[in-house]
């Protein structure tokens, strides 16, 4: 009861910076709109009393995820600090290469140690089930990060090979991550998965590779639009901090984890099926008809929806004719 009412005074507390962020933006008060990168690192300080927690509530090996989670969220607050110094009391913002752009790949590697130590505490995950959906899922993505973040690199001739490093690295390992919990959410046994814990670092990881590559996307295209969402470059870190603060799996009552399923299981089924196809969508709607003809990637992932729609209408056929020859 206790952590239950701290998680509530968490999400108030963070929901309460962003409002204030937002209100210094809008209405341009000084001198915080001038020091919004100073300002900014109140996100991340109000996740450290989570980790915190978290470190309490778990023992032994089960909290080595926690600990590398924590590191995560310490290395991209460096980062964000001398980000901060040099923007706002320097005058310019950090160039590739840079300090904080060190801290910044530490932060994924530590990201990744975090997401291992949790996949091997991770038991009955049935890989098979779900191959096919989730390696058209990584293959369309992986295909959209090359066309959309890393061609445009490797066509730029004024980008220097550690940005080239940078950017390559932070699409990777945010594919990589989303392989991961695109497993954990879809092949992991409803036993063990069915926790708010779990799901709540499903959402974690989403939010990282999202909010990551919208970063790149803003650098590589120049987009005018960081600004708004300043506020948020920190979520993806107060969501694992966030979820620490939830008990093991194994602590988790069978009449939680029942309810859960019962209220979810079916969205998330849905979700595992629809996902290769709105993939898809964005990508006929990016690169159009013409381009997934000439790109191999994008072309074989049509042929596989193609094949799975064909798998579809089997099964159904043969599960029709097999309930009218029962009923004859």
């Amino acid at each position: 009861m206790e952590n239950a009412r701290y998680r509530k005074n968490a999400i108030m507390a963070y929901f309460f910076y962003v409002a204030v962020f937002y209100a210094i933006l809008i209405f341009n008060i000084e001198p915080f709109v001038s020091h919004a990168a100073t300002f900014g690192l109140i996100g991340n300080i109000l996740a450290f009393p989570m980790y915190w927690l978290g470190l309490k509530i778990h023992h032994g090996d089960r909290r080595w995820p926690w600990i590398w989670f924590a590191l995560t969220g310490l290395l991209y607050f460096i980062g964000d600090l001398l980000w901060a110094y040099n923007e706002d009391y320097l005058g310019v913002a950090p160039e590739s290469p840079s300090l904080c752009y060190l801290f910044y790949l530490l932060n994924s590697y530590t990201c990744c140690c975090a997401f291992i130590c949790y996949i091997r505490q991770t038991k009955n995950v049935d890989s098979g089930s779900i191959f096919l959906d989730v390696f058209v899922s990584i293959l369309a993505l992986g295909g959209l990060l090359y066309r959309f973040i890393l061609q445009p690199l490797i066509a730029d001739e004024s980008v220097n090979l550690f940005t080239m490093f940078f950017h390559a690295n932070m699409s990777v390992i945010d594919l990589a991550l989303f392989t991961g919990i695109l497993m954990i959410i879809f092949g992991t046994a409803h036993s063990s998965f069915y926790t708010k814990r779990t799901l709540l670092l499903g959402l974690s990881f989403f939010a990282c590779c999202f909010v990551e590559q919208l970063s790149l996307a803003i650098e590589i295209y120049e987009l005018p639009v960081a600004t708004l969402f300043s506020p948020f470059w920190t979520v993806p870190f107060w969501l694992f901090a966030l979820t620490a603060t939830y008990p093991d799996e194994d602590e988790t009552e069978e009449q939680e984890i029942t309810l859960l399923h019962k209220r979810l299981g079916q969205t998330i089924d849905y979700l595992q099926k629809v996902i290769p196809y709105f993939l898809a969508l964005i990508i006929l709607i990016l690169v159009g008809p013409e381009a997934i003809r000439e790109d191999f990637v994008f072309s074989l992932v049509f042929l596989l929806l193609f094949v799975r729609i064909l798998k579809i209408i089997v099964v159904h056929t043969c599960r029709r004719r097999t309930c009218e020859s029962k009923v004859a």
